[in-house]
């Protein structure tokens, strides 16, 4: 069968691919040019024909006082992000198999993907409100009633409280979310697997690591590795939201860094500069990880 008889039959399905190959192309790509930027000095007579000054604003960054500064909590709370996420959410899925009402199981689930589609404005502010420093605040209100503490907490003036804090609010808003490809892998495990290892006198506990774990391991790595590769975007709106000027030392990540820096500043070139140098880590980390992977674990996404 010929390419252009196959193309004929399937012509329908890869109408239906059209958008979704409009959407990379514009959005994906044609973005591409602007890294240009990064090696231009901007002028907004020439956006991307200025001048050519080579790698003149990545030794800018590099040399930036903020660098150590902001790559480490971008690190940190990215790290933080990507390890409780993926955790909570395999934890979580295990769970929801386990489940043997219908209803009760799809009730859950349900609600656990609901904050996903909340806004980190929302989320922001209710955030602020529950764990406020104010007695009578739900969370300190709670933790002085059970003398658990003496004096309010001030969980987002105090630095040393913001990347459990922001860690704990992002599993929250994406452990239903992240466990959807989860509870799918688990829906696929052969279950005579599972009644052969209850035969043998396996527990719950026992099937989960013998079975469940290494039967996910390969979604576990492939997102895992996604995961590593996006490990210099920490975010931006739950840090800016979030941010104050108490707790800015733990707070200013590189999405709110150029932001400040390369937007509102209009330093257009050097946030280019800097955005590009994430990208570059993001693929490298990709690679290194797969590399490890199949290294270690005998399989990898590529």
């Amino acid at each position: 069968m010929s390419v252009l008889t196959k193309i004929r039959r399937q012509k329908v399905h890869l109408l239906l691919l059209v958008p979704f190959f409009l959407y990379v192309i514009v959005l994906k790509y044609v973005p591409m040019y602007g890294s240009l930027l990064a090696f231009r000095e901007f002028s907004f007579r020439t956006p991307f024909g200025g001048k050519w000054i080579g790698l003149d604003y990545f030794q800018a960054f590099f040399q930036s006082p903020d660098f150590s500064l902001v790559m480490r909590n971008t690190l940190v709370i990215s790290s933080l992000n990507l390890i409780a996420s993926t955790v909570a959410a395999i934890v979580f899925a295990i769970l929801i198999c386990e489940v043997r009402n219908g209803v009760y199981k799809k009730v859950i689930q349900t609600v656990s993907y609901l904050p996903h589609f909340i806004s980190w404005v929302v989320v922001a502010g209710m955030a602020m409100t529950i764990f406020s420093i104010d007695e009578l605040a739900p969370v300190n209100s709670v933790l002085l009633h059970l003398h658990l503490i003496d004096q309010p907490i001030n969980f987002l003036g105090e630095a040393d409280h913001f990347w459990p804090f922001v860690t704990g609010l992002n599993v929250w808003k994406n452990v239903g979310w992240n466990s959807i490809i989860y509870i799918a892998a688990i829906a696929s495990i052969d279950k005579q697997m599972y009644e052969s290892a209850m035969m043998d006198g396996a527990g719950k506990l026992r099937q989960i690591t013998s079975i469940t774990l290494p039967a996910i391991l390969p979604t576990i790595i492939l997102l895992f590795t996604f995961g590593v590769g996006y490990i210099l975007n920490a975010g931006l709106d739950q840090q800016l939201f979030l941010q104050n000027p108490m707790n800015m030392k733990h707070s200013e990540v590189l999405d709110t860094y150029v932001l400040k820096y390369g937007l509102q500043q209009a330093a257009y070139s050097y946030g280019a500069a800097v955005g590009l140098f994430k990208s570059v880590v993001g693929i490298l980390l990709i690679l290194l990880c797969n590399y490890a992977c199949r290294r270690f674990l005998k399989m990898g996404i590529f």
